[in-house]
């Protein structure tokens, strides 16, 4: 497999012009062909490369021991690159990539209404964000954990996609809302700081990070499950 993508990474490279690279892969299209002919081969090697980095972390959950921090890393740094890629024709994140960065403890129905309605109406909206990692372990007067909040432009036009976070009481997000601008292959992220206090209520919560544009427009709120010890 290692071999296939240096093979496939270098035929790319075969196909490159030495001319200034555009800042998105995905701009607008360029009249001087020579110049269209190396943005062609940059998004070439941009989604090789998309894809070499989604299979090798899916390879990594398979070969993780069972229950082990590695399982957990590759899963998130699986369901993380699953979300990041899929407005760009990389990869769709149905409910069998749910079940692969969820592990058998966390599958769902193949008809599960929520996850087959949630990605439905992201590709339909013209932004999206969600939270990364999808599930954060609190312990109440403990050390503090990141999430990040990350949008995406969908329609490719760009937007100022706007991110309020609610968490449940006890549980402290800093910032709790902010702006984030988006554009084509280029999304933007925040960094949020989640801690429980000592009043937090134990067992399984949720933060939801709603997310928003300028003129109204509501889009689909991300979920980040939260145990509290």
């Amino acid at each position: 497999m290692a071999d296939l993508a240096r093979r496939a990474v270098g035929a790319a490279h075969q196909l490159a012009v030495d001319d200034e690279p555009s800042a998105d892969p995905l701009g607008p299209p360029q009249v001087d062909g020579v110049a269209a002919k190396g943005a062609a081969a940059r998004t070439v090697l941009d989604r090789l490369t998309r894809n070499i980095d989604i299979a090798l972390a899916d390879r990594r959950i398979g070969l993780a021991p069972a229950n082990s921090s590695e399982l957990d890393a590759a899963r998130r740094e699986y369901r993380a690159l699953v979300h990041r890629n899929r407005f760009n024709g990389v990869c769709l994140p149905n409910v069998q990539a749910w079940w692969r960065w969820n592990g058998p403890a966390g599958q769902t129905p193949y008809d599960d209404a929520t996850v087959r309605r949630d990605v439905a109406d992201s590709y339909a909206a013209p932004a999206a964000g969600f939270g990364d990692p999808g599930f954060l372990a609190l312990v109440r007067d403990g050390d503090a954990a990141e999430l990040v909040v990350e949008a995406q432009d969908v329609d490719f036009t760009g937007h100022t996609v706007h991110w309020t976070a609610t968490a449940p009481d006890g549980v402290v997000l800093e910032p709790a809302s902010g702006t984030l601008k988006v554009h084509g292959t280029r999304g933007a992220a925040a960094a949020v700081t989640v801690r429980a206090t000592a009043g937090a209520a134990t067992g399984a919560q949720r933060i939801t990070p709603d997310f928003g544009l300028p003129d109204g427009t509501v889009l689909v709120p991300a979920r980040v499950e939260v145990a509290v010890s």
